[in-house]
């Protein structure tokens, strides 16, 4: 049985995404940090993180030291059948999966970071008007109903 979320956020995209799935699953979240006194080895828990350079952050560590039964990465791009699939094979992923769109708040990011957001922003086809916009000015894309796959799926786990 899971007994909590747990997350690794950057700009706070993340963190939203376990404060309302911990709320619509009634489990607490607990950053990386948090969980190392709170939660016993092999616990298993819901990882959600963020997505840099096509890698889910800290996913190795957490599954050294959890049962990791699901994973939610959170990233700036849309969702897309061959994003999923790439982030799924570069991240070696053979458990539930879900993507959620985060953002990018530049205010939270540091001088490297921001650099590097930009530049891969500079990479975004012209042609993409939301994305080059999103990348040019930032913007936030957590919503809600982002987590309705995952809630369904792990409630329809709960009845098996």
């Amino acid at each position: 049985m899971v007994k909590a979320i747990v997350y690794h956020s950057n700009t706070g995209h993340t963190l939203a995404y376990a404060k309302i799935l911990g709320t619509n699953l009634k489990l607490p979240y607990y950053s990386i940090k948090e969980a190392e006194s709170l939660l016993k080895k092999d616990d298993e828990i819901i990882y959600l993180s963020w997505i840099c350079a096509g890698r889910i952050t800290k996913l190795k560590k957490v599954e050294q030291k959890y049962h990791v039964k699901y994973i939610g990465a959170v990233g700036a791009y849309p969702k897309t059948e061959k994003y999923l699939e790439e982030l799924k094979l570069g991240n070696q992923i053979n458990k539930p999966f879900f993507y959620l769109r985060g953002g990018i708040d530049y205010s939270k990011l540091n001088g490297v970071k921001k650099r590097v957001v930009k530049i891969v922003g500079k990479t975004v086809p012209k042609e993409d008007k939301e994305l080059s916009a999103l990348f040019k000015n930032g913007g936030n894309f957590v919503k809600e109903e982002n987590l309705e796959e995952l809630i369904e799926f792990i409630k329809s786990e709960k009845k098996k």
